[in-house]
């Protein structure tokens, strides 16, 4: 069977061309939810150590904020402070940032 080529003697460019128009289309297609998707933190101000987050604001509670699920555990709750991928951020400034909070706090 012969094969498609344009002039040039590249075989199927309207593959490339339509792969191209896809892959340049994705952000704008899925830009929100990527958008969404990505990290809550960069947006707080956040701290390794809960002291820290303490005197950056001593008149707010201090949250433990998880920036991949975009909520906050309170420092009663069972996570705070224990999991790999949080910060310890103001509680104000995690809310303003778009984080929630646990579902065992609500």
């Amino acid at each position: 069977m012969p094969r498609q080529s344009d002039r040039s003697g590249n075989a199927r460019p309207h593959r490339l061309w339509i792969a191209a128009a896809l892959v340049s289309s994705l952000p704008m297609l899925f830009g929100a939810t990527i958008a969404a998707a990505a990290p809550l933190v960069l947006d707080v101000g956040h701290f390794q150590f809960e002291q820290q987050a303490r005197e950056h604001c001593p008149s707010d509670s201090i949250v433990w904020a998880i920036a991949r699920s975009g909520i906050y555990n309170s420092s009663a709750e069972r996570w705070y402070g224990q999991t790999s991928d949080g910060t310890y951020v103001c509680r104000r400034d995690a809310e303003t940032a778009g984080y929630h909070a646990a579902s065992a706090s609500r």
